[in-house]
C-alpha cells in the first residue's frame, strides 16, 4: 500500500478558495458598513447645519422693522427691531450668506437651490392696501445630502404699535 502523508494539490486550493469566500464577505460586510456609517454622519451633520441656519435665519427675519421695496427669491435686505445696521441674506455662489455692513459671514455652504418668497397683506387695515410683509418663506437644498430645508418667519414689527 501506498501511504500518502502530506497535503495534496486539491486541498490545497480548496483551502484557498474558502479562504477567499470568507474574506470576500468578510470585506464586503467591512465595506458596506463603514459606508453606512459615514453616510448617516454626513446626513446627520448636514441635516444639523442646515437646521442652525434656518434658526439664525429665523433669527435675523422675525424682529425686521423695514425692508427693501423689492426683495428678490434669492436675497433681501433688511433692518431689524433687535439687530444694528442694514444687514442682507443673501443666497451667493452655493453658500447662504449675511451681510452686516461692510462683512460677510458664511451661515451654509453646498446650497443647491435657495429660495426667498414673501405674503404681502394689509395687516394693520389702513388706506394703504397690501403694505407688510404677513410672513417670509426660506427654503434651500443641500446638494451633500439631497434634502429640503423649509421654514415660515412671521414678522413681528411689521405692524406699529398703537397702544
Amino acid at each position: 500500500m501506498n501511504n500518502q502523508r502530506g497535503l495534496i494539490l486539491v486541498e490545497l486550493i480548496a483551502v484557498l478558495v474558502l479562504i477567499g469566500v470568507i474574506g470576500s464577505f468578510t470585506g464586503f460586510f467591512l465595506y458596506t458598513g463603514t459606508n453606512g456609517y459615514l453616510k448617516n454622519k454626513n446626513n446627520t451633520q448636514g441635516a444639523l447645519n442646515a437646521q442652525m441656519a434656518l434658526d439664525r435665519i429665523s433669527l435675523e427675519l422675525r424682529n425686521i422693522r423695514e425692508i427693501t421695496p423689492t426683495p428678490s427669491s434669492t436675497s433681501v435686505t433688511y433692518k431689524s427691531e433687535t439687530l444694528t445696521g442694514t444687514r442682507t441674506l443673501k443666497y451667493v455662489g452655493e453658500k447662504i450668506i449675511i451681510n452686516i455692513d461692510p462683512d460677510d459671514y458664511t451661515l451654509l455652504e453646498d446650497v443647491s437651490s435657495f429660495i426667498l418668497s414673501y405674503t404681502y397683506q394689509n395687516l394693520d387695515h389702513d388706506t394703504v392696501p397690501v403694505d407688510e410683509v404677513a410672513h417670509i418663506d426660506v427654503e434651500f437644498n443641500l446638494s451633500e445630502i439631497d434634502k429640503t430645508f423649509k421654514t415660515k418667519i412671521f414678522p413681528r414689527n411689521m405692524v406699529e404699535k398703537t397702544w
